[in-house]
């Protein structure tokens, strides 16, 4: 249970950041936003991580740092960049379209589910076939207004973004349990970051985009956000399967869509309601 209630704590502020994005990507180019995210949460990593070396503060709670090698380093970093075309994918769409269209494809994690399983070895519970009904007809009910009054072409690019993010972020986060293993909670999610924060340096660059100003406090809150989910949700993976942190992590996307209904008006129809329990009922059957 404590690992399940520490997914929950992670997918709150997982699910208000994915909503808040869009708040902050509305009117600015995403990219730079994404890179001046990533250096407050890498700095911040960093310095937790040179702490925990010299003074072993956060050993009692996470444990001690594992020995390093170089080629689960490499396999870390090639993980973490996999994962970061998830952010941009979800990001990109997300500026583009409402909320509520991206955010519950970006979050299906059929991926994961089918990673944990088939790559993993997980046992897939009788039970979670229901889980699994519960979360299709869930998300049924929530796109079936978007399929009858939204434009084909805004509908499909607002799938496609989600789907792809929900592809790079299923396997990856699904397969962050081994350099969780490797190089410890706090290690781990510097790399994740500082890797991200690396390769969108680099598509600003070929891109020949400068940095200019921006304001820093919606990019605070989000690297706050992403501090508080990283962090729970990687210690998470040493107290739940993988299974049930895939379940129990849609209660990000009901945290995403009450946020975008009460920051962008967007309408939850009686479906969208209908959806929300359906997904609820998912998590609870695993929990």
């Amino acid at each position: 249970m404590l690992g399940i209630f520490m997914v929950f704590l992670s997918a709150f502020f997982y699910g208000f950041s994915n909503a808040y994005w869009k708040m902050v990507v509305a009117d600015r180019p995403f990219l730079p936003i994404i890179f001046n995210r990533g250096i407050y949460s890498s700095s911040f990593f960093l310095i937790c991580c040179l702490i925990d070396e010299n003074f072993s503060v956060f050993e009692p709670w996470l444990g001690a740092s594992p020995a390093l090698s170089i080629s689960h380093v490499g396999l870390s970093i090639a993980l973490c960049l996999f994962s970061g075309m998830g952010l941009y994918f979800f990001v990109k769409s997300v500026k583009e379209s409402d909320v509520s269209l991206v955010v519950p494809l970006s979050s299906l994690n059929v991926f994961g589910l089918l990673t944990a399983v088939l790559v993993l070895g997980e046992t897939w519970k009788y039970v979670y076939n229901w889980a699994f009904l519960a979360v299709l007809l869930g998300l049924s009910a929530i796109y079936w207004q978007e399929l009858r009054f939204k434009s084909s072409q805004q509908l499909f690019r607002s799938l496609l973004g989600g789907l792809l993010a929900s592809f790079f972020w299923g396997v990856s986060y699904t397969l962050f349990k081994y350099p969780i293993a490797w190089l410890g909670v706090l290690r781990f999610t510097f790399l994740l970051e500082f890797s991200v924060t690396c390769l969108v340096g680099l598509l600003l660059w070929v891109q020949g985009v400068r940095l200019e100003y921006l304001h820093q406090r919606p990019i605070q809150i989000l690297a706050l956000c992403l501090v508080m989910g990283s962090v729970l949700l990687h210690v998470a993976y040493q107290y739940a399967r993988i299974t049930q942190i895939v379940f129990a992590g849609k209660f990000q996307m009901i945290i995403s869509l009450l946020v975008g209904r009460f920051l962008y008006r967007e309408k939850l129809s009686f479906y969208h309601w209908l959806g929300i329990c359906l997904l609820i009922a998912s998590i609870y059957l695993i929990s």
